[in-house]
């Protein structure tokens, strides 16, 4: 996976994970650190082309309103990017660097999920990869059932956990009240998202569930 972020215009950083850019494909996900304001809580798949250092996508929200990307690409050394809902306006990505975290302070949390039927145990450790807009939100990374995972929790208690069953297959399910410190009693019941994208019709499905989650 290949991590970015930019600034807004209202100061509110965005982060976007690139989970496939081969055959042409560009996809990913993308999350917004901010609690309030026009761009709050904006979470996020996206899906589209790249053509030499050329890109353009489609991004979907979890309400399922749109707005396109487009732009260059320097490599991995950074992405400049235009949203067609803030016309005008060249967002600078650069990469993630991810937080030094020492080891004798790592720790694991949990709490069982259960996606439209299927449920196991999240496992997600508490260290930080990667901390946005002085705290307001953070990423951690974990596994479910033998997948990568990624959680970002605002400091409202909002959260949206994304699991990847593989490059083209992405559950994200969104949670009002739910962070990290209360796994152990936490009982959670939010809304969900399953992207999967066909490699022959080269096109996205989209699929809702409810997850839950439980200590």
């Amino acid at each position: 996976m290949s991590e970015f972020t930019a600034t807004l215009p209202d100061g509110s950083p965005m982060e976007i994970e690139v989970l496939d850019n081969e055959n042409g494909v560009w996809a990913g996900e993308f999350a917004v650190a901010a609690e309030t304001g026009p761009y709050a809580h904006q979470i996020g798949s996206f899906e589209g082309r790249i053509s030499g250092n050329t890109l353009t996508a489609t991004c979907e929200l979890a309400d399922g309103s749109e707005f396109t990307m487009t732009g260059t690409a320097d490599g991995n050394k950074s992405l400049k990017l235009t949203r067609s809902d803030i016309p005008g306006t060249v967002l600078n990505f650069v990469p993630v660097m991810p937080l030094e975290a020492a080891v004798t302070s790592r720790a694991d949390v949990s709490f069982m999920l259960t996606t439209g039927g299927t449920n196991g145990r999240i496992v997600i450790s508490n260290s930080p990869y990667s901390v946005q807009a002085g705290g307001t939100m953070t990423e951690y990374r974990g596994a479910w059932q033998g997948m990568a995972v990624t959680f970002w929790s605002y400091s409202s208690g909002y959260a949206s956990c994304v699991i990847y069953v593989d490059p083209m297959c992405i559950i994200t399910a969104n949670f009002n009240s739910l962070k990290l410190s209360d796994f152990s009693t936490a009982n959670q019941t939010g809304s969900g998202l399953m992207t999967m994208y066909s490699s022959v019709v080269r096109a996205q499905v989209k699929v809702k569930f409810t997850p839950i989650a439980t200590p």
